[in-house]
């Protein structure tokens, strides 16, 4: 897009065309964005590459979920989402590192937000419940943590597509499509599990399981 954008700009200034203000406002803009959006792509590269690099130690997994609302808090009112925790404050720890942990629940409640906003966009003035549920329990041996909303859901097409690296369903500029690969991958590196429960229009539940540490 940028290179796109620049083109533009060179095709026009060899023609001799005169830039009217507006249209070079809006190539500038554009190019503004593309650049954020390259830049977003870069970093979240760099955490990815580094996520061997983390050092496990014994953790309460509810530790990393309240940190997210230090974060998001004011998130929820902004997005008028009501929060529904239940955290089980007897889990036994698990091996991994909090600052990680805390990422992937960040990429959660982000796009939990980010669905039920395009929900309410299709439903206009009709009442629905706007709801983001975290659970924490103890579930065959594992420590589990479910986080749940009444967003737009999936269909099994994009559920089959959401742990793939640079697969968004947002529009340019607004995600770059590996907070939820990145995740995969953290998780995957506490040697635990996500696993996905979806229907389109009805919302979407992450499960997340993992060992508890020896």
């Amino acid at each position: 897009m940028i290179q796109v954008c620049s083109d533009t700009l060179m095709k026009m200034i060899n023609k001799g065309i005169t830039i009217q203000k507006e249209d070079l406002t809006g190539i500038a803009n554009d190019i503004i964005t593309n650049v954020q959006r390259a830049s977003g792509i870069i970093k979240h590269m760099r955490d990815f590459s580094r996520m061997s690099e983390g050092i496990r130690s014994k953790v309460s997994i509810n530790g990393p979920i309240q940190d997210v609302f230090k974060v998001l808090g004011h998130q929820l009112k902004v997005h008028r989402v009501d929060l529904e925790l239940d955290l089980d404050p007897d889990l036994p720890e698990i091996l991994a590192e909090h600052n990680r942990l805390e990422q992937v629940f960040i990429n959660l409640v982000t796009n939990a937000l980010d669905a039920m906003d395009e929900k309410e966009k299709v439903l206009g003035h009709q009442k629905w419940e706007k709801l983001l549920r975290i659970r924490s329990f103890l579930k065959e041996g594992f420590v589990t943590v479910t986080v749940s909303d009444t967003g737009t859901g999936m269909t099994p097409e994009i559920k089959e597509k959401i742990f793939e690296p640079f697969f968004t369903t947002k529009k340019i500029g607004k995600g770059t499509g590996l907070g939820i690969s990145i995740s995969y991958g953290i998780i995957r590196d506490y040697n635990g599990t996500i696993d996905i429960s979806s229907r389109a229009g009805e919302g979407t539940t992450f499960e997340l399981k993992f060992p508890v540490a020896p």
